[in-house]
Parts: C-alpha cells; sequence; structure tokens
C-alpha cells in the first residue's frame, strides 16, 4: 500500500531508475534517523560528520551509505541503544519497520556500530511498487550508524536546521573541522577489500569550496591515534607533504569506480580522479587554528 508521506519526501529526488530510488530511500530514512535523533536528545552528547553530513547538512553532490557521529567528550555511561531507540520510535511513525542489529566485534575499536535493516520491497510497496517486482523478498537496505568514542580537543561545532522530513536542529562540526577530520581518512583509513574513494571525493568538495582546515583539531587526531608525536607540532608545510605522499601512492581510477554509484551521470569531479590533479590541490588548502572554548 502507498506510503503518501513517504512518496511525496521522494518525489523530490530523480528516480528513472531503481539506483536512483533505493538512494533516494536511503537519504529518507537517515533523515528521519536524526528527527529521532534529536528528539531522544543524542545532539547534547554528539555531533553529527562525516560525508552524510557533508551530503545533508552542506550540500555534498553524492549519496552517502552511512551515518557517522562523535561523543562531544568520553563518557563511560553513554547508551548508543538508548538514543537509537527514540530513532527506531520515529521510522515506526511512519509506518516504516526495521531491525537494529550490532555486529560482533572480533577486534576491539573506540568505534560502536549499529546497522539498521530495512525490507526493501516492502519500502518500494510503499513508494514505487513498479520497482517491488525487481528485488528479492529477502532483499534489505541496511543503513549503518557508528559513533567515535575516542575524544579529543580542539573541535568547533555548530548546530543546522533540517527541514525534511520535518524541522530539527542537528550538531555537527562547522566546515574547518569536517575538513579536518576527512583528512585524517584520506590519510589513514584502511581499507579493507574495498577502496574508499569517496572520501578523495569529499576532499575535492572542499577544497572547490574554499574551505580552511581546521589544524589543531587535525593534529590532536593525528596524535591520539599515533600518527604524530606526542611532542611534534603539525604544520602547515607537514600536512601537505603528508597529502602529496599520500596522493602519490593512490589509485585513482580504483577510487573513481568506488564513487561512480553514488553520483549522478556526468558529476564533474569525477573527471578530476587523475593524481597529478590531487597533487596540484595541495597547495590550495589553508589553515585556521580555531580550538574549542
Amino acid at each position: 500500500m502507498i506510503n503518501e508521506t513517504l512518496l511525496n519526501l521522494i518525489c523530490k529526488y530523480e528516480s528513472t531508475n531503481i539506483v536512483n530510488v533505493k538512494n533516494a530511500i536511503k537519504e529518507i530514512l537517515q533523515n528521519i534517523i536524526l528527527v529521532g535523533l534529536e528528539k531522544g536528545k543524542f545532539f547534547n552528547v554528539a555531533s553529527f560528520y562525516g560525508g552524510t553530513s557533508l551530503r545533508i547538512l552542506r550540500g555534498l553532490p553524492r549519496f552517502s551509505e552511512d551515518l557517522d557521529f562523535t561523543l562531544l567528550c568520553e563518557n563511560s555511561e553513554f547508551n548508543f541503544d538508548e538514543y537509537l531507540s527514540f530513532a527506531e520510535v520515529e521510522l515506526n511513525s511512519f509506518g516504516i519497520e526495521c531491525d537494529v542489529a550490532a555486529k560482533e566485534k572480533k577486534v576491539e575499536t573506540t568505534v560502536e556500530s549499529r546497522y539498521f535493516k530495512f525490507n526493501l520491497k516492502r519500502l518500494l510497496d510503499m513508494t514505487y511498487p513498479e520497482y517491488a517486482k525487481k528485488v528479492a523478498d529477502n532483499e534489505l537496505l541496511t543503513i549503518k550508524v557508528e559513533i567515535e568514542k575516542k575524544t579529543f580537543d580542539g573541535y568547533v561545532n555548530e548546530s543546522k536546521i533540517l527541514t525534511s522530513p520535518s524541522f530539527c536542529l542537528v550538531k555537527t562540526f562547522t566546515m574547518d573541522t569536517l575538513f579536518a577530520s576527512k583528512l585524517l581518512a584520506v590519510l589513514y583509513r584502511k581499507w579493507g577489500q574495498r577502496v574508499k574513494g569517496r572520501d578523495f571525493y569529499d576532499y575535492l568538495f572542499y577544497i572547490k569550496n574554499h574551505t580552511k582546515v581546521n589544524l589543531k583539531f587535525l593534529e590532536n587526531g593525528l596524535k591520539a591515534f599515533g600518527h604524530l608525536q606526542k611532542d611534534e607540532e603539525l604544520s602547515l608545510d607537514l600536512l601537505k607533504q603528508k597529502l602529496l605522499d599520500r596522493f602519490s601512492s593512490i589509485d585513482f581510477e580504483k577510487c573513481k569506480e568506488d564513487v561512480l554509484p553514488f553520483v549522478k551521470k556526468g558529476d564533474p569531479f569525477i573527471d578530476s580522479f587523475k593524481k597529478e590533479m590531487f597533487l596540484a590541490s595541495v597547495d590550495l588548502i589553508d589553515a585556521s587554528f580555531d580550538v574549542r572554548a
């Protein structure tokens, strides 16, 4: 049965094929989860960052898979599931059923993850039933929600307004702090079998928008994760050299392959996925020394 509320939300997206529709549904579900978290006062203790925050709150022209958050300060009493229960309630208010599961960790890390799992055929029956017959009865649409519990000083937050599916205020890093957190990923994210080219796409978005980098936050992050000595200072020149070394080692054709499912055909950033372009971009990076009050 068609859910008119969901259908109206999806109508603003391109829906010419199943990939477009799945991306649109996923982003709407992400927004609903954010609204639920805000109702549960999650943003009193955490901040939204990463590619999805850039997409939803800053206009990044690509879709994103995960919702990434970080605690504002280390908190041994923090209960992720308690906050996520508000997101479940919000999803249910739209007639959307889901299961929330945790993945068993083989190695202990500072990141806590949960997976919102939805029956894709049921979602399509509620929105675009003509596509429902193209998917298996048990096919799932999954949204990973992660929170980084390791914190370090130097970040700067601000509140941004989310207008869909309803108005709410979402706490997020400022652009210069977001750029710093992205540079941590660009420089040191460990890939498995899948090259994370989306990190490099987002990097180009920051460069295009002349974003400064919160160097103090980046320095503290590099030290916290063991990539910089405690007594070492991160200068702008040192950051640029680290980026040059990193870009020299990257296969940007593989990066491009990772990004293509998340962007529109003809996206101008894709043509920039060349080693020489990334190497030249390093000269455009500037620094901000904002620190948390």
